[in-house]
């Protein structure tokens, strides 16, 4: 046991060891500890963007609407859940401003009942349909918007029913 000045207390030599290095690179530990931390603000502007969602005219049950950024607009798209026909996207501070190509997944359930699986388990599920045109849910969607620093946020969606009528759906939304 080493005695450290005569105070009484016991120091090893790895906790000297430590106390130096720490010491000889506490500009490393300083930025390390600000690379972890991370920044909270990363020049990207956002806005959160909300609104309605109907299909045919009706309010859609439940589904997602996606912003993704086109035509120069940088940063992530921003999704939504849809439901009872409102959507909201603030994850991040919502949707870079810029222009957006918007899709939008229309959603309900039938009330039936049909095997599929429930936290990896089978078992029986809430039957989905998609209801709007396959065209709106991805690349080939029409639907383009501006987001920009001095709107309100909101935009509202009506997107025609599927002509063929409902599509069976993805897997439910939970």
């Amino acid at each position: 046991m080493n005695l450290s000045q005569g105070r009484g207390k016991s120091t090893s030599r790895y906790q000297t060891n430590a106390k130096m290095w720490i010491l000889k690179n506490h500009w490393r530990v300083a930025a390390c500890c600000l690379l972890l931390a991370g920044c909270s603000d990363s020049g990207l502007k956002t806005r959160t963007v909300f609104g309605s969602v109907s299909c045919g005219g009706e309010p859609v049950p439940q589904g997602h609407v996606r912003f993704v950024p086109i035509e120069g607009t940088s940063g992530p798209a921003g999704t939504g859940t849809i439901a009872d026909g409102q959507y909201r996207i603030d994850a991040r501070g919502g949707v870079p401003l810029g222009k957006h190509r918007v899709e939008i997944v229309a959603q309900k359930t039938t009330g039936r009942k049909v095997p599929g699986f429930i936290l990896m388990e089978p078992g029986e599920v809430d039957e989905i349909v998609t209801l709007g045109p396959p065209e709106y849910e991805g690349q080939r969607s029409p639907l383009v918007e501006e987001v920009t620093a001095d709107s309100d946020g909101r935009f509202d969606f009506e997107i025609p029913a599927n002509p063929g009528g409902p599509r069976p759906g993805n897997r439910p939304i939970r």
